[in-house]
């Protein structure tokens, strides 16, 4: 009986050892930066740069709820969902340009005065920076990169941190 108990113990134990580590230490970034331009209206133009620990840095160039540079703490677990927005929409393997400059990624432009989103993926083996101009219409990248928008806006809150109030 008491070899029993022993095995069920060693057992319970490695598999408390097993668990699965958090995103945030799976994850192959080690800083996510994003960031809009200017459009011909009152976009919020900003940089906000996320770090494992959920804290950010956010400077608000114009247009946003505070102008100037800021830092603070996220919701815990932020940079995780963050991440994992990111690998779900592969973001590793986009490509730099998704501009006009570069037709291949592009496709048809239509003119439009959206401001671009840009991505700075800072990792062990150096950044990678996307941009993407969202006047792209026949980009094969352009519902990713919506739905990478869309989500991670949510995951910094960025009607609370960035948009003008309404």
């Amino acid at each position: 009986m008491r070899a029993l108990l022993l095995a069920l113990t060693a057992l319970a134990l490695s598999a408390c050892a097993t668990t699965t580590p958090s995103m945030a230490s799976e994850s192959r970034w080690t800083a996510i930066e994003i960031a809009e331009g200017a459009c011909f209206g009152v976009c919020p133009i900003y940089t906000i740069t996320i770090t494992p620990d959920d804290r950010y840095q956010l400077n608000g160039v114009r247009f946003t709820r505070h102008d100037g540079a800021s830092s603070g703490m996220l919701e815990a677990g932020s940079f995780a969902r963050i991440a994992e927005i990111l690998q779900a929409y592969d973001a590793a393997v986009l490509p730099a340009d998704i501009t006009r400059n570069n037709p291949a990624a592009c496709g048809r432009s239509i003119m439009t005065d959206m401001p671009d989103f840009r991505l700075g993926l800072t990792g062990p083996d150096g950044r990678q920076n996307i941009v993407w101009y969202p006047g792209c219409a026949e980009s094969p990248y352009r519902e990713a990169l919506s739905q990478i928008r869309e989500q991670v806006r949510l995951a910094y809150d960025y009607e609370t941190l960035v948009a003008s109030k309404r």
